[in-house]
Parts: C-alpha cells; structure tokens; sequence
C-alpha cells in the first residue's frame, strides 16, 4: 500500500524536475541573445538603458521596471549635423534615438564614451514624450561606425603640412553604406561593404581641385577605390590593407 502511494510522488517529483530544466534552457537561449548587441547606451538620473542589434531590435529599459522593445530600423544621418537617427513605433509607444558623433563621460562612473545619446519616449496614451541622455559605443565590426585620419601609409609617417588642409580622413557610416572624406586635397566619397574581416570599397568619386603635391592622394584613394581589404581594429586604431601598402588611421570623433 505504501509503494502504490510513493509512486504518484515520484511521478510529480519528476514532473517538476522536468520543468526546472525546460526553464533554464529557455532562459540559456534568452542570455545568448544578449551577445547580439551592436551598440549600447546608458544614462543617470533617471537610470536607463538602451541595446541595440540593427538586425532585431532596439531594447529600451528604465530602473522603475518598464521596458518596450521596437523593431530594429535603418538609421538616418542629419543632413546639417554630425548625428544619426533612430526612430520606430509599436502599439507600446514609439522610441526615437539620436546619436551624436561626439565624446561623452558618463557622470557618475567617469567613463569615456565615443557616442552623446539622446532618447525619447512616448509611452502609448501619454500625451507628452519623456526624455533621456546619456553616453554610449558601438560593438564588434560597428566600430568601423566613426570617422579616422589616416596617420601613415606602410611605414611612411603623414605630415599634416605636406596636404592642403591638415590629414586625410574618412568617415565610415555602417547604416547607409557610404564612405566620405577627405584626401589631401579633395574631397571624396562612395560606397563600401562590410565582409567578415574585409570591406569591400566601391570606386571613389572625388572633386577636381588642383593642389602642389597629389602624391599622398593619390596612394590613399588608389587602396582604397574598387579595392576589398582586410582590417582591424586595435586600441582606437584602424588597420586596412596590409603590407607596405596599410593604411593605418586613428580615430577622431568630430572633423576638424
């Protein structure tokens, strides 16, 4: 009689057990997701977050617990400002980031952040939108999102004075695929593609302009123009090419 009663327990212990692990699978899949972030931001006072994967979502979470997470979208550059735009809407509300081009230290940890990050939030039914700002980064191959002067060619060091107008630079902007910059002497811009460790760059368009020297022009755009080469990115550095031919540039945040 007492083993017919041990066995419905036995089977509820089971069952239970059962369900303890199909919990923690689930919430392994949900942790592994989180490795897909492309860039991320936070700000104080209020506490917030922001995660965003440009392939799936923008998550957006505050320290009083609400949280909406929106479709990823392509984001937009200002045409009068060195800031990109983010904006998506669901029946929750609708979530509009900027993100300026420019360093930010967060003021309460002092930390130095590549990207100023302006958020606002308008709750579905709330007559009014709530603000937030913050600092944030890109991660992983979004690093290549910011503009570089180019500091030397193989192991020839650039002197600013050999140009017209200070380094050459470019500026990498991932959400439309553009390259723009300057050469030497002109400026230039068009298209290029991410490939696992390689871009592939489209060919270059440039303005005409005469200048004394074009030789250091016309080595940089020639590695680059209708070219695939591999890069890194190393300690704020930038390494395309390789060879005598690498091109290596820093990173800056705000054209000169």
């Amino acid at each position: 009689m007492i083993k017919k009663q041990l066995i419905p327990l036995l089977l509820i212990t089971l069952l239970f057990t059962a369900c303890g692990i199909t919990k923690k699978s689930t919430t392994t899949v949900a942790t592994s997701d989180k490795t897909n972030i492309d860039f991320s931001a936070t700000g104080n006072e209020p506490f917030w977050s922001l995660n965003i994967g440009f392939k799936t979502n923008m998550h957006f979470k505050t320290a009083d617990g609400f949280e909406l997470i929106v479709p990823a979208v392509k984001g937009e550059k200002a045409a009068d400002a060195n800031v990109t735009r983010y904006y998506s809407v669901t029946p929750e509300g609708a979530l509009t980031v900027q993100v300026f081009n420019q360093p930010c230290v967060d003021n309460m940890s002092g930390k130095n952040n590549d990207f100023k990050v302006q958020i606002n939030l308008k709750k579905s039914g709330a007559n009014e939108e709530k603000s937030f700002s913050g600092c944030g980064n890109y991660h992983g191959t979004y690093l290549v999102n910011a503009i570089w002067t180019l500091q030397s060619i193989g192991s020839k060091i650039i002197d600013p004075k050999t140009t017209s107008n200070g380094l050459p630079n470019m500026e990498l902007n991932l959400n439309e695929e553009r390259i723009f910059g300057y050469a030497g002497c002109n400026r230039y811009s068009g298209s290029f593609k991410l490939e696992k460790d390689s871009i592939r760059f489209g060919n270059l368009m440039s303005t005409k302009m005469a200048c004394g020297d074009l030789n250091i022009e016309t080595e940089f755009l020639a590695a680059l123009s209708g070219k695939k080469q591999p890069f890194k990115i190393v300690e704020g550095k930038l390494y395309i090419g390789q060879g005598a031919e690498m091109l290596i540039f820093k990173k800056v945040n705000e054209l000169k």
